[in-house]
């Protein structure tokens, strides 16, 4: 088993992070700086965002499946959530068909980043997808391959790597970047393998050049990047996250980067005879390293007028409730999982209809759960689809067939709220309200974003 992810770059626009934040000593790159100039680039992260999208699945068959792109975005996305200080209204995720151009650049644009982050702030952008390089583009335009591309006009239908530099330098108020990119460009007819074409990989030296970005790729251009024997992830994607959470997460990004380099070498060595793969580090950027679980010093709550613009993402906390209201003008809101998110600040004063509708209402629930069930034959390993399945199910009234499905969710991914929702649903609907009172409970437990006033509706 082995995806040729030849290409894994963190690109990092970061200013200085303040000494007494982040405790560690600073450091600048050139002597000549400003003293005004560096005494602004130290000040604390005021809050943190993110936007992480992975692709296993694209729209057109002539884009090679990939194996693990979505668990690698979601793994990232709770790493951040869970570990990383990062509020989970302030994280989005986008898998497979809610990864459209279209949506991605709203999200980087005026519906999520570009509203919401101002001067200050950490933003993270994690791309686990395929990835076109400069090589095979006849303007020597690189691009990320979205879930609706069109592999023979990327330039229309996939999203240039300039296109999202200058959608950070023009429309993104925050100076501090860290752009993860999980897009390999080595190419193969074996469907594990990710990339278009046997071309190479980008150039992160040029992607570095005139900047002011810090570019890390999982491999040198001429090496592959490996899927793990020992794991379902990428080699380089899961020793990063590995070394992250070194020093009780408190490891500088410079050093978490050397220590997963020394990790994939070696597991590389190890179970690949005759194989290398040494990450990268390319820097045109100057300024000390950042911790990237530093708990930000202003966190600031999304105006419910935001959420209300945004569509639902992959998280499974979209589309929770609006913001409290008096008492007297309290009203109750039903959940629909295929509708706006309305907040998701619960209040003493809310209140949460849970019916089969929040999960899934979609138009032909019969023919999408065939193709639930082709999906998750294809990827037995992902709980994505999984969940997919159960969401249809439980529109269709089939509890017991739901139950099933959630227990496998459950026990891939405990922690997620909504797995704990949906069977007390069918709970409730089975007769059986000792249980499904405790789901509800454990729900609201795992995730203190659900609401407190839960009741069943028809």
């Amino acid at each position: 088993m082995f995806r040729a992810r030849l290409y894994l770059a963190i690109v990092l626009m970061l200013s200085l992070t303040a000494p007494a934040a982040l405790g560690e000593t600073a450091t600048i790159a050139s002597d000549q700086a400003a003293p005004a100039a560096a005494l602004d680039a130290r000040r604390p992260i005021r809050d943190k965002w993110a936007l992480v999208v992975g692709i296993s699945k694209f729209e057109s068959d002539k884009i090679p499946t990939l194996k693990y792109s979505t668990k690698d975005a979601r793994d990232f996305y709770n790493y951040l959530i869970k570990e990383g200080n990062f509020h989970p209204s302030h994280v989005r995720l986008l898998l497979d068909e809610k990864a459209t151009r279209r949506r991605v650049i709203s999200e980087l644009g005026n519906r999520f980043l570009a509203r919401l982050a101002r001067p200050g702030d950490l933003i993270v952008l994690f791309f686990s997808t395929h990835g076109s390089p400069s090589q095979m583009d006849l303007r020597g335009k690189s691009y990320l391959v979205t879930y609706d591309a069109d592999p023979e006009d990327l330039d229309a239908t996939g999203i240039g790597m300039q296109e999202v530099n200058e959608k950070i330098h023009s429309r993104v108020l925050s100076d501090r970047v860290v752009l993860v990119l999980d897009a390999c460009h080595s190419g193969s007819s074996d469907p594990n393998a990710k990339g278009m074409h046997r071309v190479g990989n980008m150039d992160a030296q040029a992607l570095a050049e005139g900047s002011g970005q810090l570019v890390i790729c999982s491999s040198r251009p001429d090496e592959q990047s490996w899927e793990s024997k020992r794991y379902e992830n990428g080699v380089f994607t899961r020793n990063l996250l590995d070394a992250l959470r070194t020093s009780g997460g408190k490891l500088p990004l410079g050093s978490a980067f050397e220590k997963a380099q020394q990790l994939v070498e070696t597991e590389v060595r190890e179970d690949r005879p005759g194989a290398r793969q040494s990450p990268m580090l390319n820097a045109k950027w100057a300024g000390n390293d950042i911790v990237l679980s530093v708990p930000a010093t202003e966190p600031a709550k999304v105006a419910p007028t935001v959420l209300a613009d945004l569509e639902p993402d992959s998280s499974g906390l979209g589309g929770r409730v609006t913001e409290s209201k008096p008492a007297e003008t309290q009203q109750t809101i039903a959940m629909y999982g295929q509708t706006k998110a309305a907040s998701i600040f619960p209040s003493a004063n809310q209140k949460l209809i849970l019916t089969a509708a929040y999960f899934s209402n979609v138009a032909n629930p019969k023919e999408a759960l065939t193709a639930a069930y082709e999906a998750s034959a294809a990827n037995f390993n992902n709980v994505e689809f999984y969940w997919r399945k159960a969401k249809i199910l439980i529109q269709l009234g089939k509890w017991t067939a739901a139950m099933a499905c959630l227990k496998g969710c459950i026990v891939d991914d405990p922690n997620q709220s909504d797995f704990y929702l949906a069977r007390a649903l069918c709970y409730h609907h089975m007769k059986m309200h000792g249980l499904a009172t405790q789901d509800i409970q454990t729900a609201q437990f795992k995730n203190p974003l659900v609401s407190r006033h839960i009741e069943f509706g028809e």
